[in-house]
């Protein structure tokens, strides 16, 4: 049976409305959404519907349990997928100040440019990291819908779009940014588009 995945980055959080600091961002903070994420996560319910969407599961952080809220109103939803978790491969160790969103997108192209190297970042390697992907989609080629969505983290699913295309394109993931990825039931996968705006 064909299938098709969406992943969905988390609406805009807390943390992000904060700036990119040391004490605004620790890793261990289970960040809800600030009210533009909100807003995000309802304007991405009605495309997932139209493409036909019929489950909905998340990782088992708040703000992706939040992101996915407006369309679990509408579709069977589970949120205890922690494989789905923030992978979060960098610690930021700068002095207590404001940093700009396009600072925090130079780590995390950092971070991966180690990773693709076959350097492992904060002790985590890019195998560690496949195997935990990979186990991820076998669970989703397992479930009866075989069109689901996916409400995750911008690093794991950049990270596993670019595994799965087999090249590095690098790009940033948006908040509520969708990822179309299909399978052919026999473990094979296809990224179809990838960290499109719900509104186009």
């Amino acid at each position: 049976m064909r299938r098709s995945y969406f992943f969905v980055r988390h609406g805009r959080a807390v943390y992000q409305e904060r700036g990119f600091r040391r004490d605004a961002h620790p890793p261990e903070t289970d960040w809800p959404l600030a009210p533009t994420g909100h807003a995000q996560a309802r304007d991405v319910v009605a495309p997932l519907l139209r493409a036909g969407v019929m489950r909905v599961v998340s990782s088992e952080l708040e703000r992706a349990k939040q992101t996915a809220a407006p369309l679990a109103a509408h579709l069977p939803y589970e949120h205890r997928w922690s494989a789905l978790n923030e992978i979060a491969p960098w610690t930021l160790r700068e002095p207590l100040r404001r940093r700009p969103e396009w600072w925090h997108g130079l780590r995390v192209a950092a971070a991966m440019r180690r990773h693709l190297r076959g350097q492992p970042v904060r002790g985590v390697k890019l195998a560690e990291l496949e195997g935990r992907m990979r186990g991820v989609l076998a669970e989703l080629d397992a479930l009866d819908e075989p069109r689901v969505a996916v409400v995750g983290h911008g690093y794991w699913i950049l990270l596993c779009a670019m595994l799965l295309r087999g090249e590095p394109r690098k790009r940033w993931v948006d908040n509520c940014s969708i990822t179309r990825v299909d399978a052919d039931g026999a473990g094979r996968y296809r990224v179809v588009s990838f960290a499109r705006s719900p509104l186009h």
